[in-house]
């Protein structure tokens, strides 16, 4: 056989492949399905879990009212007897802290739309003006 009778196999093999090629890539994508939902449902888990580690720590991540200014959400803290621990990159979102044991429910009270208990060790946002983030 002659360089030319090899070539035209090959090419008569690719072309085969490639008319099988529409269902192979189909396929290929709804393989990943499965194990796409899988991590993210472990995603999910560890992030509630990393949530619920905070639950005593007296450290909250604080949604202030959508459109509220920096000042709004450190004076919503403020009401419920609260200090600022650390503020996120929208102006509307701060971590505060209290040891008091009805902070949560204070907050809510004050105005809050969303208060989330966070571990100690958070950092989110800029850095205070004393250097710490948390």
């Amino acid at each position: 056989m002659d360089e030319a009778g090899l070539l035209n196999d090959l090419n008569s093999c690719s072309r085969t492949v490639r008319n099988e090629a529409p269902c192979a890539s189909s396929c290929a994508i709804s393989a990943y399905i499965p194990a796409a939902l899988l991590m993210l449902a472990g995603l999910v888990g560890l992030a509630a879990a990393w949530i619920m580690s905070g639950s005593g720590s007296g450290r909250y991540l604080v949604i202030a009212p959508w459109g509220a200014s920096r000042a709004d959400a450190i004076n919503l803290v403020r009401a419920a007897d609260g200090g600022l621990v650390g503020m996120g990159r929208l102006s509307n979102i701060i971590i505060a802290g209290s040891t008091r044991p009805d902070f949560a429910a204070a907050l809510r009270k004050a105005g809050a739309w969303g208060v989330i208990a966070t571990p100690s060790r958070i950092e989110c946002g800029e850095p205070l003006p004393g250097g710490q983030t948390s």
